[in-house]
């Protein structure tokens, strides 16, 4: 885990981009480490279109972006279509030692203007309800609690 002392600065610009062959490996990382925080266990069953994210998402027309400081992937989120109005957000994760630090708010933005450039009129995402930490996060940013499914709650945000 970083240190203060090695918090990215100003000199570490993040860039946000299409996953690509190289970077898939990373991203998927950081999607299973993040799991397995908050489960306390991973089985990477469980989650077989990160096995490759290329012919789960870009080769499917959906969206898969990452997050970069210098070479290392610190973030990441994915967009797919649920219908001709309305995008879903998947895999959104922040590596730990990169948290708070607005790399979660970039990524979203990034993803909702991709939906907004391809027609949608509204963005759908999924998380776990007692994931205080990320419905926290969504509500700041626009979203609201739309409906419990078991353990997950759906929220919605309007694209304008």
């Amino acid at each position: 885990m970083r240190r203060n002392a090695d918090k990215p600065t100003c000199m570490d610009e993040l860039r946000i981009q299409s996953v690509n062959e190289h970077t898939q490996t990373q991203a998927r990382e950081v999607i299973l480490q993040g799991l397995k925080e908050h489960f306390g266990f991973l089985d990477t069953s469980l989650n077989p279109d990160l096995n490759d994210i290329m012919q789960s998402y870009v080769k499917q027309e959906n969206i898969f972006l990452v997050g970069l400081l210098r070479d290392e992937v610190v973030c990441c989120g994915a967009l797919r279509t649920v219908n001709d109005n309305t995008g879903r957000i998947v895999r959104m994760s922040v590596k730990q030692a990169y948290r708070r630090n607005g790399y979660a708010s970039r990524m979203i933005d990034a993803l909702e203007e991709i939906a907004s450039a391809r027609g949608y009129t509204k963005i759908m995402l999924k998380t776990m309800h007692h994931w205080s930490d990320a419905v926290g996060f969504y509500i700041s940013r626009g979203y609201t609690e739309d409906e419990l499914e078991g353990h997950s709650i759906r929220m919605i945000k309007s694209l304008s």
